[in-house]
Order: structure tokens, then C-alpha cells, then sequence
């Protein structure tokens, strides 16, 4: 299914969020994981941290994230490329 069929005619950034998630087949502990790091840092859009590897790259350096630096570092490599 490409990501525009999944997308529909929803808006904002809540079901975009969302979609994406459901797009990236992310469990239900990675989605907590990224809305932790959405609320702790306030991003007022959300879905840039599918799209802003700095997001993730800073909450990988917060101690608040230190039990979940494996998986930061899975998904920064994963989406972004970096090692």
C-alpha cells in the first residue's frame, strides 16, 4: 500500500502521525517512545520527527531517554542513514 492510499483525505497532524506509524509498522512501544520525545521536547508538529533526524539525535544525548538509546539509534539508522 503506498503512503498516499493510507494517508485519505485526513488532516492535521495527529492522523498524519498516525498514518505514518501504521506506514512504518512501529509497535506500540516505539510509538510511545516517539511520543515521549514529541511531549518532552513540544513539538508542535509532530511528524517532523519522521523527517528530522536532530530530533531523535538529541533526545538519544538526554539522559531522560538513556534505557532507550538502542532504539533511538535503530530508528536514526533506519530512517536516516546515519551510524
Amino acid at each position: 500500500m503506498s503512503l498516499l492510499g493510507l494517508l485519505g483525505a485526513r488532516v492535521g497532524h495527529k492522523p498524519l502521525f498516525d498514518d505514518l506509524c501504521q506506514y512504518h509498522k512501529l509497535d506500540k512501544k516505539t510509538k510511545l517512545l516517539l511520543n515521549h520525545v514529541i511531549q518532552k521536547y513540544q513539538l508542535s508538529r509532530p511528524v517532523e520527527i519522521f523527517i528530522d533526524s536532530t530530533i531523535l539525535e538529541r533526545a538519544l544525548n538526554d539522559e531522560e531517554f538513556a534505557e532507550s538509546a538502542d532504539d533511538l539509534r535503530e530508528l536514526i539508522k533506519i530512517w536516516f542513514e546515519i551510524s
